[in-house]
């Protein structure tokens, strides 16, 4: 049964309010990348969060300085995902696939170290490639390396919740479209006797969606299409009174499938 590790590329502290509504105080948000060691295609990643391509190369553009300006972020390379590949014995090389769930800044961050990898992301990104904020952080061959995550075989989600994409070709991780946080948003279902969902952006907290406390303004307006977020919301938190597991990519929480780093 094929499960992921996760690691926390950076904490990026903010106003609880701004992702829980009715929260009170600051909380550290976790920036997670993810990583299957898969029996045939070996080193699959699951997004490549944050890193200093962000935070403080040299020739950033103008947008993404204002960005990273905007966006305290407190980096954690002991938990890059070129951290991550080492404590499990890959090199950035070894690479070949990397499951790109949607474009923004925290999630690509590290794409130009895997020179050997194909992209898998929903081709509702591939009309806005040229309109993405930060393409610098974009291979220059990325569109040519992009393969489409809804070309998979559909297979019937757990719990009868309608169905996914089969993206490594044997069931064991299925592409679950969540619309609304960005263009192509999608989360990744592990099918097992307890099966796990990472619906990574759809909310920041899984307080926010268990508890149904989705945050509104000033979060409400960077999504792309509030109605679609609001159905993904009520997707997983359907996922989890079914008796699923869910995670996201910012909890702040420790969940059991993150990763402690060797020797920690």
């Amino acid at each position: 049964m094929t499960r992921p590790v996760f690691a926390n590329t950076a904490f990026v502290s903010t106003w609880l309010r701004y992702v829980l509504r009715g929260g009170r105080g600051r909380v550290n948000l976790r920036v997670r990348c993810g990583l299957i060691v898969h029996p045939d295609l070996g080193p699959v990643l699951i997004d490549t969060g944050y890193g200093p391509r962000v935070t403080s190369a040299p020739r950033r553009s103008l947008p993404l300085r204002i960005y990273a300006a905007a966006v305290p972020v407190q980096l954690n390379p002991l938990e890059s995902p070129l951290a991550l590949l080492a404590d499990h014995g890959f090199l950035p090389g070894d690479v070949k696939r990397v499951i790109v769930t949607h474009l923004h800044a925290d999630h690509v961050a590290y794409l130009r170290d895997f020179p050997n990898a194909r992209f898998t992301s929903d081709g509702l990104v591939k009309g806005t490639l040229r309109h993405v904020a930060f393409n610098e952080l974009l291979p220059d061959d990325f569109a040519e390396r992009q393969d489409e995550m809804r070309a998979g075989g559909k297979v019937d989600l757990p719990f009868g919740l309608g169905q996914g994409f089969d993206l490594l070709g044997d069931g064991s991780v299925l592409g679950v479209p969540l619309l609304g946080h960005a263009p192509g948003h999608f989360g990744l279902c592990f099918p097992g006797e307890q099966p796990l969902l990472y619906a990574v952006d759809t909310q920041w907290m899984r307080t926010a969606i268990l508890e149904d406390r989705v945050p509104g303004l000033p979060l409400s307006l960077s999504v792309v299409d509030k109605a679609a977020w609001l159905d993904s919301v009520a997707f997983v938190r359907a996922f989890a009174a079914a008796g699923g597991e869910i995670m996201t990519c910012h909890d702040p929480d420790v969940s059991p499938y993150d990763w402690t780093p060797s020797g920690v």
